[in-house]
């Protein structure tokens, strides 16, 4: 081959390899991950399944610059163990003016290797007993009015501030949104609340529901009803302003025991 030829061969040759190295050095620097990731404790309530295989936790976020936290479990004969990952997008962690931007709540969970039964669940970060709720005790509707629906709907916890704090006690509440606008157009909700403990309601009139004593307080915005049944206080609350008397009490009545 001529001599020409071979040189002109040898620079397609070492411009390839060039290109070559050039984009694993491009792609290697996009491969690198910034982010800031953390082991964070477990701070909002906490529900175990019907089944008992499934935790889920409330939590909260700030969602201008770290992504949906979500939770791992460990498991061991005794206890299980339960830790938040977090993971803030860019390379920045939350004390560098990222706390309160854009807040979030939301939920998430984990599935365990079998039925948590007697063993304790026990935050990794900060050593402490969470005593979860039971989702078997919570009071879910059976009815609710035309405009509300049953599957799909709910929000538990209701609120982001309420997902931010674990509860001295066992709790769990979930709002149901309306999809019709009452007289002032605002969206109805109903809230249901379950507290473990019978802290029995002190204001408002009297009622029943089924067969449990209870209070029921009524303004031009809200309606909210009280009462404890096998262990628990149970509070429904809407703000439904186009909302019957009955369909309200109808609710509270088709709530499962």
């Amino acid at each position: 081959m001529p001599l020409k030829n071979v040189l002109t061969l040898r620079r397609v040759i070492w411009g390839g390899v060039a290109l070559v190295i050039l984009a694993g050095i491009a792609g290697g620097c996009m491969a690198v991950d910034r982010s800031l990731r953390h082991d964070g404790p477990v701070k909002g309530d906490v529900l175990v399944s019907n089944h008992g295989r499934t935790l889920t936790a409330s939590l909260a976020w700030s969602g201008g610059c770290e992504d949906k936290p979500h939770i791992e479990a460990s498991e061991s004969g005794h206890a299980v163990t339960l830790v938040v990952k977090r993971k803030w997008s860019h390379w920045q962690s939350s004390h560098a003016g990222c706390d309160g931007d854009d807040p979030q709540a939301g939920l998430a969970g984990t599935s365990l290797g079998k039925p948590l039964g007697d063993r304790k669940i026990i935050d990794a970060v900060t050593g402490h007993t969470i005593n979860p709720f039971d989702d078997t005790h919570f009071p879910y509707p059976r009815y609710l009015p035309p405009g509300y629906t049953l599957e799909n709907s709910s929000y538990c916890p209701s609120g982001s501030t309420r997902s931010i704090f674990r509860n001295a006690t066992p709790k769990w509440d979930c709002s149901y949104p309306s999809g019709r606008r009452d007289r002032n157009g605002q969206a109805g909700t109903v809230d249901i609340t379950a507290v473990t403990g019978e802290t029995g309601p002190k204001e408002g009139k009297p009622m029943t529901v089924n067969g449990h004593p209870g209070r029921i307080q009524v303004s031009d915005s809200e309606r909210t009803a009280a009462w404890t049944q096998n262990g628990y206080t149970i509070t429904v609350q809407t703000e439904d302003q186009s909302m019957t008397d009955a369909e309200f009490l109808r609710i509270t009545q088709s709530l499962r025991n």
